[in-house]
């Protein structure tokens, strides 16, 4: 799922990291099948470069809230290429739905790992989420690793999942998050416990979103008032768009042993929070801007977020670095 709406400013954590025993001492970075370097786009979202059939680079938003990968339709009408017939799956974006087809594509490559024959879909990426990007790598590219982020030298390192789930890490958190399917369109999305100022509620990893979001039982639990908007305030989805009227402030954000802080939450209840069930309770989304102050590891493996953690968590519960058992 991806999305965009107007940068929102912030107050970045510390960055002095725990040390902690018993552990190794850094990420290993000579490893990695695949250095790829990326980079933040207006909208707060990870892209790298993609090669498709061997044409490209162009460019890929990494977004843990697709399930499955797509290819927008400029990149599709410049390589000329051709749907699958017969080859249809429901896409779930922010606002709203749709069933679109699969492409016929060989190979994408990036860096220097192949992706050979994917299953790759169409969008026609014509809201502000499409624009100066031509394509999303979603949870299938990304399940075939474990991805680590890193802001020092500003790469994507793709381990292998073995790799990365049996070390253990000085000054890494270890948030441990869930997946739910959606129906039985095979698509699913990963959620975490997380608490807004004290207060709980089930937030979903979406680096596909350059921005936070919350529902209103989620701002009605907080018992915020919220600050409205210009009336010309779009969220935008791959698919389509759709106003927000408001933006609550919070003055921190925790899961497990990571602590952020001044974080800006756009209301919305956009269909997606109804896609994922969660229109009712409490719920927030919490996008790319929120991760990429610091570095970070995907473990689909054991269903696992390590998070390089800052000398003021220290002290939140369970501070006492990553390991396997968590």
């Amino acid at each position: 799922m991806i999305g965009c709406v107007k940068p929102i400013p912030k107050i970045l954590a510390l960055t002095a990291f725990l040390t902690l025993p018993g552990c190794a001492s850094v990420m290993d970075l000579e490893d990695a099948l695949a250095v790829v370097p990326y980079n933040i786009d207006n909208n707060g979202r990870i892209v790298v470069e993609a090669r498709v059939n061997g044409h490209g680079p162009y460019d890929f938003v990494l977004d843990t809230g697709a399930s499955i990968s797509a290819v927008f339709g400029p990149l599709r009408n410049e390589l000329a290429l051709e749907p699958i017939p017969g080859r249809w799956v429901t896409v779930h974006g922010f606002v709203t739905s749709g069933k679109h087809s699969l492409l016929d594509i060989d190979r994408l490559d990036i860096g220097t790992e192949t992706w050979a024959m994917p299953r790759i879909v169409s969008l026609p990426g014509e809201t502000a989420a499409g624009a100066g990007i031509d394509g999303v790598l979603g949870v299938d590219f990304m399940r075939r690793y474990a991805l680590g982020f890193f802001t020092g030298d500003r790469v994507v390192r793709l381990y292998s999942p073995d790799l990365i789930a049996r070390r253990t890490y000085q000054g890494w958190a270890s948030v441990p998050f869930k997946s739910k399917s959606i129906g039985d369109s095979g698509a699913a999305f990963y959620y975490f416990d997380a608490e807004l100022d004290g207060w709980k509620l089930t937030a979903v990893f979406d680096l596909g979103a350059g921005f936070n979001i919350i529902n209103w039982p989620g701002v009605l639990s907080l018992g915020r008032t919220s600050r409205r908007l210009r009336k010309n305030t779009l969220l935008s989805g791959a698919l389509e768009s759709s106003r927000v009227a408001a933006r609550i402030e919070a003055d921190e954000v925790t899961t497990a042993n990571v602590r952020w802080r001044d974080e800006s939450f756009y209301v919305a209840n956009v269909k997606i929070f109804e896609t994922f069930m969660l229109s009712d309770k409490p719920a927030a989304i919490l996008g790319a801007g929120l991760f990429t102050q610091r570095d970070f590891v995907i473990d689909f493996a054991r269903n696992r977020l390590l998070v390089k953690v800052a000398m003021d968590e220290v002290n939140l519960p369970g501070s006492t670095g990553a390991s396997p058992e968590n």
